[in-house]
């Protein structure tokens, strides 16, 4: 029963440091290809530096830490032994990476065309493009909780280091928003109340997609395994 124990707790941490790098990866290619969109395209940056500075150090710093705490799956002692050497960013991971990416990169940078198209002030535009981007990140972090679980069924409250990580970060989002001090300093604006209900609606969109894709997953998994 120890050898179990240890290795279904080795098997755990291997997991979790996956799911933290995936976030990760995904998340900060996604902000390198708004930028090389509006770079290519010749629009305007959709995101002020410090913005950039702002997600890469709060929205993500208040996730990052608390996804390594995730509990158990259940299944950790039926998956596959771990060869030697594998990569931590092995091919499963890549490719969930090559749909999150674009999505949340597409979802991004429509947003911000189509705002910019409204002809509104262009700090309320770079500053619902830059709260897109970071819920974006929001809902990408419950993908990253599992591979195959539908993120609508995963008990969110098991882990309430990330719920905490969650809340601190949508709170301090806020703050940059709507607390005229930070306006200055991060070339923010107050985003009207009716438009704040877009805002997650175009970020969720990485969200459905991943739970599609594992929607498609768990199909193949149970049609491929074997009949008693």
């Amino acid at each position: 029963p120890t050898i179990v124990t240890a290795v279904a707790e080795g098997r755990l941490v291997y997991g979790n440091l996956q799911k933290v790098i995936l976030y990760l990866f995904a998340t900060s290619m996604a902000e390198i290809a708004v930028l090389l969109l509006a770079l290519m395209l010749g629009y305007p940056l959709p995101l002020a530096a410090v913005q950039i500075l702002w997600i890469n150090l709060v929205t993500e710093g208040t996730i990052t830490v608390n996804l390594v705490m995730e509990p158990p799956e259940g299944n950790e002692m039926q998956r596959r032994p771990i060869p030697t050497g594998e990569r931590l960013l092995n091919r499963a991971l890549l490719q969930r990476t090559a749909l999150m990416t674009p999505v949340m990169a597409l979802s991004t940078f429509g947003y911000f065309l189509w705002r910019l198209s409204e002809g509104l002030p262009y700090p309320q535009v770079q500053t619902e493009t830059f709260t897109v981007l970071a819920a974006c990140q929001w809902f990408n972090v419950l993908n990253c909780r599992s591979a195959t679980r539908s993120a609508l069924t995963a008990d969110l409250f098991k882990n309430r280091w990330l719920v905490g990580g969650l809340a601190l970060s949508i709170v301090l989002q806020g703050l940059v928003i709507y607390w005229p001090p930070m306006h200055t300093l991060f070339h923010t604006a107050a985003i009207p109340a009716a438009h704040l209900a877009l805002i997650p609606l175009v970020a969720s969109l990485v969200l459905w997609c991943e739970e599609l894709r594992k929607l498609i997953a768990r199909r193949t998994h149970a049609r491929k395994a074997p009949t008693r």
